[in-house]
């Protein structure tokens, strides 16, 4: 949703491989004496807050692509009374090395009040609504985690991650998958890791692939789409709608509070670099087999 300059990337390369889930990559012996820090944070945090653990009922996990506002709307439901999101924890990642489901919730606790003593700003936005109770809670019902790329990226590198994450969760867990324009997306993509844009569309394709097969796996009730543009035109609906797919209440000043922080429109970075015009009909045919991108277009 930034504002970027004009630039011109062109359609080289092939078949560029698609990156796995992005991130520092650390030696063996560094990752295991973070990891083990962290389980030990986990545990005590767990202890510490065994009280508001006791009432979750259920723990989000957001998927889709970069630069879709998934920072947007984790702070929205974090502003909620009974809600709290962690600003990119990678609870997947946790899932992989063994932490159970209150050990990643209570980390996703930790996560959200650092997230909000620092001020909540991401690439150059503040993600904070004037009167939520960011980092704080009424009653904490729902705690999750909105590294929806980085759980799409591993879905990439682990085909098996997604029972996983599904046996540890269990019933609590509820699904989050952020859509946003796939030309626009593309289009940042490319300009935000530097990359070509026929690498970013490939890649951006691989992630729409992976995200397919956990749709199917997914319990439909466990399961939510939810396109950027919607919640930006219809802030109020959308949120209303998320609030009861998760189970709790939003009231209208709640809801309130939240529309004046969504953006007034979308910003069409498609707009701001030269597509060429093979690349834009072979994206156009290939998202044209995924229903959840029906009616998008270039």
């Amino acid at each position: 949703m930034d504002r970027h300059h004009q630039r011109v990337i062109g359609a080289a390369s092939p078949q560029p491989a698609v990156r796995s889930a992005p991130g520092p990559a650390l030696s063996p012996s560094l990752e295991r004496w973070k990891l083990a820090r962290r389980r030990l944070r986990a545990q005590v945090l767990k202890w510490r807050y065994r009280q508001e653990l006791s009432a979750l009922r259920h723990y989000v996990l957001f998927l889709g692509y970069p630069r879709s506002g998934h920072t947007l709307v984790a702070s929205l439901l974090d502003a909620h009374p009974d809600m709290l999101f962690a600003n990119g924890l990678d609870a997947a990642r946790y899932v992989q090395f063994g932490f159970g489901v209150r050990e990643i919730a209570a980390l996703s606790i930790w996560n959200s009040m650092r997230f909000t003593r620092h001020g909540r700003r991401s690439n150059g936005f503040e993600y904070t609504v004037n009167g939520g109770l960011h980092g704080g809670w009424e009653k904490l019902e729902v705690i999750g985690d909105k590294s929806g790329d980085l759980f799409s990226y591993r879905l990439l590198d682990d085909s098996a991650l997604l029972h996983e994450v599904l046996d540890q969760f269990s019933g609590l867990g509820r699904f989050i998958h952020v859509i946003r324009n796939p030309f626009d997306c593309i289009s940042t993509m490319a300009m935000r890791a530097g990359i070509e844009l026929r690498a970013a569309a490939d890649e951006f394709l691989a992630l729409c692939e992976a995200n397919r097969q956990a749709r199917e796996v997914v319990p439909a009730n466990a399961w939510k789409d939810l396109r950027l543009e919607q919640l930006i035109e219809q802030p109020r609906l959308a949120l209303r709608e998320l609030c009861e797919f998760l189970g709790v209440k939003a009231d209208d000043r709640y809801l309130g509070q939240c529309a004046k922080l969504v953006f007034p429109s979308p910003h069409e970075s498609r707009r701001t670099v030269d597509w060429p015009a093979s690349l834009v009909a072979e994206v156009s045919m290939r998202i044209r087999a995924l229903p959840w991108l029906d009616g998008y277009r270039f």
